[in-house]
């Protein structure tokens, strides 16, 4: 199966580039001699009304073969004005330039076919809030849906988003319905920053909702509270509390914190089961008996032994920046440089947007059965790490986990499932365009390293694990290096269909073409280029994945 799907991935890139110049010059009436996909020995021909067609036997490649292309061409009186080199030349620069174009319009097409099976999206329905964030000041509930931002309509969550990471900064207006009332808040999006490698971070906006809800996992520190005594753990999963269903933890936080009394609470408790390799749900019952104190401010607490289970740690890397600075799994982080934690989406955000600096973390641990306070400081490391295409990654390494559970978003009914396929295919289509387009001339002026050219061999690779994983993978891996293919013929070198149109400038300066002789010189130079270029690539393929 690797086989076919690496015959499907050079296939469609080959057939879509050259079908690109083929469309061009019959629309614009040149004489197309021949379409071949693939180089070599002919093995498949056949002749239309006046071009023919064959697939070759090398399929790493193809070509479109137009009259005249070829200054030794033999050009019938008849066919002259169809003859390439004596066509206008903004027609041949249409030709020429049409190969690439396909190549970054492949992905669209296939990015409008992904977002076409989509029926529902999430919607702008707040899951939940994050503890002291501008949504939070601003009295947003979960469940509430925003309307609008700055009159705008935001029917789904991606709107909301960009409407956020947009106007960092700046006040808006969210007109909010909460059940059949309606209202309005002003947010100013506050900035952070995030960097999960040793490249620049990159900017988002914050105002501290998250379109799914916090289930209500909980987790418990201290043995001797009522939630330990009544037997509950880390992990476990409430469902009701005296009959009444709780669906979110700010509504188990909610319920709790009422008064003290005696609750019945309904959970599940997952259990690991290592020869059916999944973790199945037990039900349980527990009597919680929650008993009220006076803190320091005298003011009356209902003490309940209950916490978030997502700021507990439940794994750690061993030798990771985490590891060393004495974190443990059980451990429940409570600070970051003094300031209260409350989720670990907030830490790994403020950890992200700041690697390269050192961190004191605070947590609390039970020994002995009882609970005692810790710190220490941690520095995250980067560190390289290969991926499932082989491929090397720069890692940003913290090294604690949090194993909780999220809910699921409010999802809606796509209005317009035509018009949001093609909006979206376009905006992600120019996005990878312009992200691989940073990342190839990025390689190109040197500041990343040339090891990350791939050749056949990586092609391959990349081709089955993605065809391993089904069509999707595979398609949008297609996606992605068509944009590459697209890229790599439009760089100035002679043979490439940037060369073409580089000496197409030329000509255009000159007022002529240049003679033969000059254009042979180039064209060596161009294949040596090429050549060059080929062995690099060939040369990491065999360090990546043959030594």
């Amino acid at each position: 199966m690797s086989v076919l799907y690496f015959l499907i991935l050079v296939g469609v890139l080959v057939v879509i580039h050259e079908l690109g110049h083929f469309i061009a010059a019959k629309l614009l009436n040149f004489k197309v001699i021949r379409f071949s996909f693939g180089f070599g020995q002919p093995l498949l021909r056949f002749r239309g009304p006046e071009t023919e067609y064959q697939i070759a036997l090398f399929p790493l490649g193809g070509y479109v073969r137009i009259l005249g292309e070829d200054p030794n061409d033999e050009i019938p009186e008849e066919l002259a004005s169809r003859a390439f080199n004596n066509k206008p030349l903004w027609q041949r620069i249409i030709v020429v330039l049409a190969g690439p174009l396909a190549n970054f319009c492949l992905p669209i097409v296939i990015y409008f076919v992904a977002f076409a099976g989509d029926t529902e999206l999430p919607s702008s329905v707040v899951g939940d809030v994050l503890r002291d964030t501008p949504a939070d000041r601003a009295g947003i509930e979960p469940g509430d849906r925003i309307v609008s931002i700055n009159g705008d309509n935001t029917r789904y969550w991606h709107d909301v988003e960009q409407m956020v990471h947009a106007n960092i900064g700046k006040e808006l207006k969210f007109k909010v319905r909460r059940g059949e009332t309606s209202f309005e808040r002003y947010l100013t999006p506050i900035e952070y920053r995030r960097r999960r490698d040793e490249g620049p971070s990159a900017r988002h906006g914050l105002i501290g909702i998250t379109q799914a809800p916090f289930l209500p996992q909980i987790g418990v520190i201290d043995p001797t509270s009522p939630a330990g005594q009544a037997g509950l753990k880390t992990g476990d999963l409430i469902l009701s509390i005296d009959g009444t269903a709780i669906y979110t933890w700010r509504n188990l936080r909610d319920t709790v914190n009422r008064r003290p009394r005696r609750m019945n609470i309904t959970y599940v408790r997952g259990q690991e089961h290592s020869s059916l390799g999944v973790k199945l749900l037990e039900p349980r019952h527990a009597e919680l008996i929650a008993r009220s104190e006076v803190d320091t401010n005298g003011k009356r607490l209902t003490i309940h032994g209950l916490s978030p289970a997502e700021m507990f740690v439940s794994s750690v890397e061993e030798s990771s920046p985490a590891d060393i600075c004495g974190l443990r799994p059980g451990d429940l982080i409570t600070t970051l440089d003094d300031k209260p934690i409350h989720h670990w989406m907030v830490l790994q955000r403020s950890l992200q947007g700041r690697p390269d600096r050192e961190w004191r973390l605070r947590w609390k641990r039970t020994v002995n059965g009882k609970v005692v306070d810790m710190s220490g400081t941690v520095r995250q490391i980067v560190r390289s790490e290969a991926d499932e295409y082989n491929n090397s990654a720069q890692v940003l390494i913290f090294g604690a986990y949090s194993d909780f559970e999220r809910g699921e978003p409010t999802m809606i009914a796509i209005d317009g499932p035509i018009r949001y396929a093609a909006s979206r295919a376009v905006q992600h289509g120019l996005k990878a365009i312009g992200v691989m387009s940073a990342s190839f001339f990025s390689v190109l002026r040197g500041q990343s390293p040339s090891d990350e050219l791939g050749g056949p061999i990586m092609m391959f690779r990349v081709a089955s694990v993605s065809g391993a994983k089904g069509w999707e993978p595979l398609f949008l891996l297609i996606a992605l290096v068509s944009i590459s293919v697209g890229l790599i013929n439009l760089l100035p070198i002679p043979v490439l269909d940037g060369g073409h149109l580089l000496l197409f400038v030329v000509e255009a300066f000159r007022r002529q073409p240049l003679d033969l002789s000059t254009r042979a010189k180039i064209n060596i130079v161009g294949l040596v280029l090429v050549a060059l270029i080929s062995i690099i690539a060939l040369h990491n393929d065999v360090v990546r994945y043959i030594i």
